[in-house]
């Protein structure tokens, strides 16, 4: 059965890619379970490498885990920082690092198969803004064997403004399969 987690990490909690997340989603079929976690509410502890002795997810990273373990399809929504991630988001992918060497985890056989996604917000119109963070993000659905779901662009300066972007709202209808 499909299970969404979105996979929040802007500084602003109603921000404007949680807002277009949040009506891509609402098309989604009633059935369809949906989790939210705002990774930036939650206090993730700091990533140490401690490769080839990876550790499982501690503390509030526990939770993440589990709601990664019953989803079919993760989603970052992530505005554009810097051409990047926003940093919570960046943080869970660093720890996905230590957990590929964590004993008993199976955290790659575990991810393969999944769909990853990508929502995002950016002030700036130029398009290819989007690119760094998109093309991280396809790498890691590549390398972990999980499949690219596609990414949803919009654009938004102060809170709101994605939802007077009609080309974004227009593709959120119809960007999550049904």
């Amino acid at each position: 059965m499909t299970r969404f987690l979105f996979l929040c990490s802007s500084a602003r909690p109603k921000g404007n890619a949680r807002l277009l997340a949040e009506r891509a989603a609402s098309v989604l079929p009633a059935q369809v379970p949906q989790d939210w976690i705002d990774l930036a509410s939650l206090a993730l502890p700091a990533f140490h490498d401690r490769r080839p002795a990876g550790t499982g997810p501690e503390g509030a990273l526990t939770e993440v885990w589990q709601a990664m373990l019953a989803a079919t399809d993760l989603v970052f929504v992530a505005p554009v920082y810097w051409y990047a991630l926003p940093a919570p988001a960046k943080l869970l992918l660093d720890h996905w690092s230590g957990w590929l060497d964590a004993p008993d985890m199976a955290f790659a056989a575990r991810m393969r198969g999944k769909r990853m996604w990508l929502v995002t917000a950016r002030a700036d119109p130029d398009p290819t803004v989007t690119d760094p963070m998109e093309a991280m993000l396809q790498r890691s659905a590549t390398w972990l064997g999980m499949e690219w779901g596609g990414a949803l662009h919009g654009i938004g300066d102060a809170a709101g403004d994605v939802l007077t972007d009609a080309q974004a709202l227009s593709r959120a209808a119809t960007f999550f399969p049904r």
